[in-house]
């Protein structure tokens, strides 16, 4: 039989970057393929599998709340929606045609990168329209309080290598500027390794890839405040139709956090004496 690449004539792939999309992420643990499969093979009310999964991942986290979506992205999205829209019916199934005024997405201008598609779009998909604050190259607390109005809706964060490190604002000045102006706090933490420490001090919504830290399926989880978690699983009858995750990616990302947890973890340290021997050849 054929191999993938033979049957498809692809190109052979050494991945010698890390976790990228472009070349297909992580390869999951047998574990968590084997979960997939099960989920594959059975049929679920599947509010059910979302409500009851989302629970079984909150606790493991410690959070109020927790979901899986299709990927990061797509928890941008609908966490943006989520803001807005809340618990309006109308909105929820009108939110492109419908005029909204608090509709602004503020966002340190050194953030506003693009990540394989831009993060406006993303925002933009959620209804939302983006306002930077601060410059290319620095955004302070004070900046980022100065680009709030009255027809503000949230303020975003993006944790990542994509975007300006220098003289940016930390997540915990955010969240402060954020409870100060009684605003939510989305961060978008798509490769970040800590499932915990974003929502600790502050971030109303946290945003993860599935596929990479957690080496999961194709996937994305959204954890943060039970209300705010509540209104994302709401799209799934809005925006989120179009970007539904599926049974196995719900059941197998469940299963690779439990198997993230578990697994031990390397401190710096004990990283860099692990490759000494290897330096000093």
């Amino acid at each position: 039989m054929p191999s993938i690449f033979e049957k498809y004539q692809l190109k052979q792939v050494i991945n010698a970057s890390g976790r990228m999309t472009a070349l297909g992420v992580s390869t999951p643990r047998p574990e968590v393929i084997d979960a997939a499969m099960a989920g594959m093979n059975q049929y679920f009310e599947m509010k059910d599998l979302m409500n009851k999964t989302g629970e079984y991942i909150a606790k493991l986290l410690e959070v109020e709340g927790a979901t899986v979506v299709s990927c990061a992205s797509a928890g941008l999205a609908q966490s943006v929606a989520a803001v807005l829209v809340q618990d309006s019916d109308w909105l929820l199934e009108n939110l492109h045609v419908t005029p909204i005024e608090n509709n602004e997405i503020v966002l340190p201008k050194g953030h506003n990168v693009n990540f394989g598609a831009p993060v406006g779009t993303m925002v933009a998909l959620g209804g939302g329209k983006l306002v930077e604050a601060g410059y290319a190259n620095e955004c302070s607390a004070a900046q980022l309080a100065a680009a709030i109005t009255p027809s503000t809706a949230a303020i975003l964060y993006i944790k990542s290598h994509h975007c300006v490190q220098k003289s940016m604002l930390s997540v915990e000045q955010a969240a402060v500027v954020a409870r100060t102006h009684n605003l939510p706090l989305i961060v978008d933490a798509a490769a970040e390794e800590d499932l915990q420490c974003y929502y600790r001090v502050g971030a109303d919504l946290v945003i993860y890839s599935g596929a990479k830290a957690i080496e999961g399926p194709t996937s994305g989880l959204v954890i943060g405040k039970t209300q705010y978690v509540e209104w994302v699983k709401r799209q799934s009858a809005g925006i989120g139709r179009a970007m539904k995750v599926g049974k196995e990616g719900i059941i197998g990302l469940t299963c690779a956090i439990e198997l993230y947890l578990r697994a031990q973890k390397e401190s710096g340290a004990e990283m860099v004496e692990k490759w000494r021997p290897l330096s000093t050849r």
